[in-house]
């Protein structure tokens, strides 16, 4: 009988061993794809000095469209085409500024999502140490929080390993969308282009 049970037990932990192993090398293999990216996506990023890029952006139903400029560390220019608006953030404050209606709107920077996203060490710490939480064959997607409890989605194209956006809230609790396409890094941006204009010279 003893000798029966054994048998029993060795061809239970071949069967167990048979089962674990795809296991095994789905995770080993997961893991190491990770890790790749993760390298490959960090030495991109360390390189990005400035971005060039189209862009749209939803809240709620409403849908815009535009083109902007980041430099790092937190300067973004942001032109919103149809609307004469712009979003400008010069590394204190956000102003948003409405040609149409002569009128500047100012916000300080520190209290949005921005002051997190326009710091490219905040992007490299989010590379290095977050595991993405979805991945298609095109998006990888990081989700966490900044030091103001705000949550961000930040999405990075799979392929090109270019920033392509990401999803917030605002003030009013909307779920706000911004996803970005036509991505140039590194061109030339004059710091004068982040400069907030006067409301008399509007």
């Amino acid at each position: 009988m003893w000798g029966k049970g054994k048998f029993y037990r060795i061809l239970l932990s071949k069967k167990n061993i048979l089962v674990l192993l795809p296991i095994l090398f789905y995770l080993f293999f997961t893991s190491f794809s990770h890790a790749t990216f993760q390298e490959k996506l960090l030495n991109k990023y360390k390189t990005v000095n400035t971005l060039s890029f189209d862009f749209t952006q939803k809240i709620g139903k409403k849908v815009e469209t535009g083109n902007c400029y980041i430099k790092y560390p937190l300067l973004m220019r942001c032109e919103y085409l149809k609307k004469k608006k712009s979003i400008i953030t010069n590394g204190k404050r956000i102003a948003i500024v409405k040609r149409r209606y002569k009128k500047i709107y100012y916000y300080p920077l520190k209290k949005t999502p921005l002051f997190y996203l326009l710091n490219k060490e905040n992007i490299l710490n989010v590379i290095q140490n977050y595991l993405p939480e979805v991945t298609n064959s095109n998006i990888v997607e990081y989700k966490l929080k900044d030091i103001n409890d705000n949550k961000l989605n930040i999405f990075f194209n799979k392929n090109s390993l270019d920033l392509a956006g990401w999803k917030t809230l605002d003030a009013y609790s909307n779920e706000v969308s911004f996803i970005m396409s036509n991505v140039k890094t590194n061109i030339f941006v004059e710091n004068k282009i982040f400069k907030i204009p006067r409301e008399e010279d509007l």
